[in-house]
């Protein structure tokens, strides 16, 4: 579904250190992936490469084969992957709803119910809710996607025990039912031991 062949990648500040090294992996389809690392150990840029979001400095990353750069980043953001952002990427001045549908068609109202946002609050301004909240509607925005990959950058960080438990038995769904290749960054133990494979970047590597 998704390959990394060797990228490596560094800070244009600091080209001596580099963040990855000469990764390889082979993420597949129907898996939920837990990528674990310290704080600064490259977790996030290997979202934002796998998203097309950055670019490697060496090395490919390729969907079924095919480098993504070669129908161009745009398509691959809009086709390849849905996204779920660890600062929420909301549009400020829209509603729950409204963002929802940014995502994909869908029945809005029913994907935010599932995440615990009804009534009101699916319809008033975005920036009035929690930031637990705004988790949630990001989380549903990406849920209303087609796209075949998932890639979420701790998802459950501001979330409350329960609903992130339920946020993590949906990304399972997602990877075991609908059979999506499911990348998730975190810190959280609990999410990871969820997961088909645990991943950890250490010293540039991915392990």
């Amino acid at each position: 579904m998704l390959e990394v062949k060797n990228v490596s990648y560094y800070y244009k500040s600091q080209r001596d250190n580099l963040v990855l090294n000469e990764i390889a992996y082979r993420f597949e389809k129907a898996k939920m992936y837990a990528v674990l690392g310290t704080s600064g150990s490259g977790k996030t840029t290997l979202l934002s490469l796998l998203a097309g979001l950055d670019v490697p400095v060496k090395g490919n990353i390729c969907v079924q084969g095919e480098d993504i750069g070669k129908k161009g980043l745009c398509y691959h953001r809009k086709h390849n992957i849905s996204l779920v952002f660890q600062n929420y990427n909301l549009i400020d001045y829209l509603t729950p709803v409204e963002n929802v549908l940014l995502g994909g068609k869908v029945d809005a109202r029913a994907l935010l119910a599932q995440m615990g946002i009804e009534g009101d609050a699916s319809v008033r301004n975005v920036m009035q809710l929690s930031g637990g909240q705004q988790q949630r509607v990001a989380i549903a925005r990406a849920l209303a996607s087609q796209a075949p990959i998932l890639l979420a950058d701790e998802p459950t960080g501001n979330l409350d025990e329960r609903i992130a438990k339920e946020i993590t038995e949906l990304f399972k769904s997602l990877a075991h039912e609908q059979e999506k290749c499911v990348i998730v960054v975190t810190h959280s133990k609990d999410l990871a031991n969820e997961a088909d494979v645990i991943l950890q970047i250490k010293d540039g590597k991915l392990v």
